[in-house]
């Protein structure tokens, strides 16, 4: 069954069994400001219509993907119905502060240490959240003291995401890349087109550092997002502009081709608790090039193995990452080899089997932990126990809506006001 906000009104919802609420969204901001906080889409459910909230769906395990404080209708189904209840981290807060900030705010030291205490404490309140469920997936092993730091006592499970052969294992197709683009010297990055992706570090360094010293070298940045304009237009003065590659967004089946028919895959983010596209960049034989995130991208990037991790923090950063690149380019063999074990790994830790697998094992371990901690639930109490269960429900639901129509507020203030476009110009 999906629990979430109804996003109907953007598109179907591709799900059977569903159990909906209302939707605050900032898909339609209003005409010349951008959306909130400069995203195609965000979502906000909010606890209504009360119908949804009186008569809870019948589960064995509530599994919460999201930083949102739906969270709070988890926890609250736990104590009513006994159902075990998880949550999986799926976003690093820190590196979305630029959302909320011009950047002429983000230089000052003061505001932006302001605003890093403020995300700990937002931080330490959802771990309060978790310790109100049955544990806690993260998907990367750096991820499990950070957490434990924050609080969170619940037991805390590594698991990542899977592939999906039939996609990423099919037959390869044509090659999709312009026929002026040289094999062997094909550098491909794939993601959102955001701020915090870090792409302006990744075209400078490529303009300065790669295709200074190497003619035929070319990248290509597939996806789409509010950044991608603004970084067309400046390839566009390179004096290498013909060696930057706008495709945009595609079919998700498509990309197979795209990553079969590159050289190197490379990436700047250092805002990843996973990295989808590293995962299937690997899974098809890519070897990597990326920065040193020490989150999700560390977790499956082993240097010297199936690709190289650049340390973000050096006063070389980019020159170091654009000395890896060129190495890579002229040694074919040790390009060979990476794919192999890019290939080799990836489907020991990736295959669906696995990681479906880890799921089935940590949701009965929930189940079995919420049917000790529980105990007799609310629905199955009686009398004056019963009417006790008035007063989790009150304050679950209640924070729910308090701090999600905060989160409206904020977010219609930041568009109203134009920070979202300011912190994005």
């Amino acid at each position: 069954m999906l629990v979430g906000p109804d996003t109907s009104s953007q598109s179907p919802v591709e799900a059977a069994n569903t159990h909906l609420f209302a939707n605050a969204s900032f898909a339609h901001g209003p005409p010349g400001r951008p959306r909130y906080p400069a995203r195609p889409t965000i979502n906000i459910p909010m606890p209504w219509p009360p119908r949804r909230l009186v008569r809870p769906p019948e589960l064995d395990v509530l599994h919460s993907q999201c930083t949102s404080h739906i969270t709070h209708y988890g926890a609250w189904l736990r104590k009513l119905r006994g159902t075990a209840f998880i949550n999986t981290n799926v976003i690093h807060l820190p590196a979305h502060i630029h959302f909320l900030l011009p950047d002429r705010l983000r230089e000052s030291s003061f505001v932006w240490q302001g605003m890093q205490r403020w995300v700990l404490g937002i931080e330490r309140s959802f771990a309060e959240l978790y310790n109100q469920g049955d544990g806690l997936i993260v998907q990367t092993e750096y991820l499990v003291d950070y957490w434990i730091e924050r609080g969170v006592r619940v037991p805390i499970e590594v698991i990542g995401r899977p592939i999906d052969p039939t996609l990423f294992s099919r037959p390869i197709a044509a090659d999709p890349f312009p026929a002026n683009m040289t094999r062997g010297k094909r550098l491909l990055c794939v993601c959102r087109i955001d701020r915090e992706k870090n792409l302006d570090m990744l075209v400078e360094l490529f303009d300065r550092e790669i295709a200074e010293n190497d003619p035929q070298a070319t990248l290509t940045i597939l996806g789409d997002g509010f950044e991608r304009q603004r970084l067309i237009l400046r390839c566009g003065r390179s004096r290498h502009a013909s060696r930057f590659h706008f495709p945009g967004e595609i079919e998700h089946e498509r990309l197979r081709d795209w990553y079969a028919h590159a050289d190197v895959f490379v990436y700047t983010s250092l805002s990843e608790t996973f990295g989808n596209v590293v995962n299937e960049a690997l899974w098809n034989g890519l070897p990597v090039v990326a920065l040193n995130d020490r989150l999700g991208v560390a977790h499956q990037v082993k240097p010297g193995v199936n690709g190289f991790l650049i340390d973000p923090e050096r006063p070389s950063t980019t020159e170091d990452f654009a000395a890896t690149v060129l190495s890579l380019f002229r040694d074919e063999e040790l390009r060979t080899t990476m794919a192999r074990e890019a290939e080799r790994k990836s489907r020991r830790t990736s295959h669906p089997d696995v990681v479906l697998g880890r799921y089935e094992r940590f949701y009965e371990q929930a189940i079995q932990r919420a049917r000790r901690e529980v105990g007799r639930p609310l629905a199955e109490a009686r009398g004056v126990a019963k009417a006790a269960g008035a007063l989790p429900f009150a304050r679950h639901i209640g924070a729910w809506a308090l701090w999600s129509s905060l989160v409206v507020g904020l977010g219609r203030a930041t568009v109203a006001f134009g920070i979202g476009e300011a912190a994005n110009e």
